[in-house]
């Protein structure tokens, strides 16, 4: 597929400084349309959100250039429409795009992004808001609220960050409604933090739900449940080597709905604060349209 095809361009880019981000952003604009309109976010996500679905009403690619918390406004504004989405990951986690761009230069993550192979792949969904990677509720909603708007770090600084909550974070009781029943199953300790991904990974290369996929219609989940604070600290850096889910007191597996009834618990979704629950999680199976990476 190539650039010619694609009548109406729309390239969504975060304008924060960031070297790579504008390195990147100067290498794509010559290969743009003159026509091509270019979509500056603000950080207000529910006016964002209203003026570049607005603008994406008749366009054939709407380009991403930033990191997850960018990709989200993408995905939120051509969901289940005809706009092809295309990726160039440019932030501090880039935590949906880690499988696909590893080992690609610049100008090959350019070129898929404009005229890469199109698919179809699932996207969960909160409540009305959808992510492409990851929701969390618990403790790293916790931890992204009180990060706020700031970056996601690098990986043994979101650690680090983890770390400094842990001894104020008090892990609670949850109540789900699971069509599976195996979400919150056998013993009842407090819930530390329950994630569901699209992706596989979170926190900036953390991979907390290694068994995701994007298209088969289903979300990844991970439950870490707590008895003991230091065996929940030993599975957090267990996750950093993708050994977690064989902790006793971790949950895992699949499933397309779930619904926290519990009231109060922070959550995340792709790395922004969404607010506490209650919230009903669903899969949306194959609602967008993305140029493979």
């Amino acid at each position: 597929m190539s650039t010619q095809t694609h009548r109406n361009i729309v390239v969504l880019h975060n304008p924060a400084l960031h070297v790579r981000r504008h390195m990147l952003f100067k290498r794509l604009q010559p290969k743009l349309p003159a026509d091509t309109y270019m979509f500056a976010s603000t950080g207000n996500f529910a006016a964002d959100l209203k003026a570049l679905k607005a603008a994406c009403h008749d366009a054939d690619l709407l380009i991403a250039v930033g990191g997850d918390g960018t990709l989200n406004l993408a995905v939120n504004a051509v969901a289940h429409t005809n706009t092809i989405l295309g990726v160039v990951p440019a932030g501090s986690g880039n935590d949906f795009a880690r499988v696909w761009v590893a080992g690609m230069s610049a100008e090959e993550i350019i070129n898929a992004a404009l005229s890469g192979e199109t698919i179809n792949i699932d996207l969960g969904k909160v409540n009305d808001r959808y992510f492409l990677n990851n929701a969390g509720v618990g403790f790293d909603g916790e931890l992204v609220k009180r990060l706020k708007h700031r970056t996601w770090p690098r990986k043994l600084t979101y650690i680090s960050r983890a770390l400094q909550l842990l001894p104020a974070y008090q892990a609670r009781p949850i109540v789900l409604e699971d069509a599976s029943q195996k979400v919150n199953g056998g013993l009842q300790p407090n819930s530390f933090m329950l994630s569901i991904g699209n992706g596989r990974y979170f926190g900036a290369g953390i991979p907390i739900t290694p068994h995701a996929r994007l298209n088969d219609g289903l979300l990844a989940y991970t439950h870490l449940k707590e008895k003991r604070r230091p065996a929940t600290v030993r599975c957090l850096f267990r996750m950093l080597l993708q050994k977690h889910l064989q902790a006793k007191q971790v949950q895992s597996g699949q499933l397309t709905e779930i619904t926290v009834k519990s009231s109060g618990l922070a959550v995340q979704v792709d790395g922004e604060y969404f607010g506490s629950s209650p919230v009903r999680i669903e899969v949306c199976p194959a609602a967008l349209r993305i140029n493979k990476l």
